[in-house]
């Protein structure tokens, strides 16, 4: 028999949510860690926009050390990582850590102002503390580029209900894991179905109708100094079923906060993997009997184990559904 079988019922932590726009340029396809934007001809001219979001754990690799100085013409030849943020990047860190401090840095120190009207390059933001959604991402894809790492800023849109406003997030490629999407304004690691990526700068938002809406997605992950933040390494819990007087046979359904739902036939093991840390309710049912209903708190990287007896009355191989 086999050692685990896993039943899907909800897409890993993932989120979607549908658009149709009606815009010159119009939106672009964009595929990277967590962030999906497929992009199809709708009618008179308009275009339906599908995006998908995944919260759960980016799994890069590497050593920050390892990674060579980049250069880019957009970043200036005199620009330089500010003292402090050059002292924590240290060579012997991963990339996602390295990657992470300047994310964080960024939080900290640049505050992100709708009505800063003064210039939004990477020095001047930098020089004030402050900017435009634009300029704060300019100045966190500079450091970015001047820590080693490939960066780049995101051009698009941010629907909202109230309708959809111009804006701008960035991107950076960590070794083994690609290009990963990051909203300063919003967290570490993070943005949403609500983003919807152009080529080119939008400055005037076009006309966008809300198909399917993609929920309330941030909640659900765990903060790093009270910010919301994508983690690089999963979870993994074992749960194990042990009967005395024959083979134990029971199901295990691990739901998460924002309903993603995972299910798993304890024969008489079954293992769980890349969860995304937090909270979590783990209910063993063995026939239609719950024998186990116990909250988790999951935290990155760490194997969780459980053993769990079932009550002898309960006849081999009665599963529930």
């Amino acid at each position: 028999m086999a050692a685990l079988c896993l039943l899907w019922t909800a897409a890993a932590a993932s989120h979607e949510a549908s658009y149709l726009v009606r815009a010159a340029p119009p939106p672009v396809s964009v595929a990277a860690n967590g962030y999906v934007q497929t992009v199809s001809p709708a009618a008179d001219g308009a275009v339906e926009v599908h995006v998908a979001t995944i919260l759960g754990p980016i799994g890069s690799s590497g050593t920050y050390g390892s990674l060579p100085p980049l250069t880019s013409e957009r970043l200036p030849a005199s620009f330089e990582l500010p003292a402090k943020l050059q002292r924590s990047l240290r060579p012997d860190l991963e990339a996602w850590e390295a990657a992470t401090r300047v994310l964080e840095w960024s939080a900290a120190h640049l505050s992100v102002d709708d009505s800063d009207m003064a210039a939004q390059d990477a020095v001047s933001v930098l020089k004030r503390g402050r900017g435009r959604c634009s300029g704060v991402a300019n100045a966190t894809a500079a450091l970015l580029l001047a820590a080693g790492f490939e960066a780049v800023t995101m051009s698009g849109l941010l629907v909202t209900d109230s309708g959809a406003i111009p804006h701008r997030w960035i991107a950076c490629r960590l070794p083994g894991a690609g290009w990963v999407h990051s909203d300063p304004t919003l967290g570490l690691w993070t943005v949403t179905t609500s983003h919807v990526a152009f080529a080119d700068t939008v400055v005037d938002a076009p006309e966008v109708r809300i198909l399917t809406r993609g929920g309330d997605q941030i909640a659900a992950l765990p903060r790093r100094a009270g910010r919301p933040i994508r983690p690089n390494v999963g979870s993994e819990l074992v749960c194990r079923v042990v009967r005395d007087g024959g083979e134990a046979a029971a199901v295990a359904v691990l739901s998460g906060v924002d309903g993603e739902t995972h299910r798993a036939v304890l024969s008489p093991e079954g293992r769980f993997s890349a969860l995304l840390p937090g909270r979590w309710r783990l209910v063993v049912l063995a026939g239609d009997r719950v024998v186990e209903d116990r909250q988790l708190v999951l935290r990155p990287g760490e194997l969780n184990s459980i053993t769990v007896e079932l009550p002898a009355a309960v006849p081999n191989g009665e599963l529930g559904s």
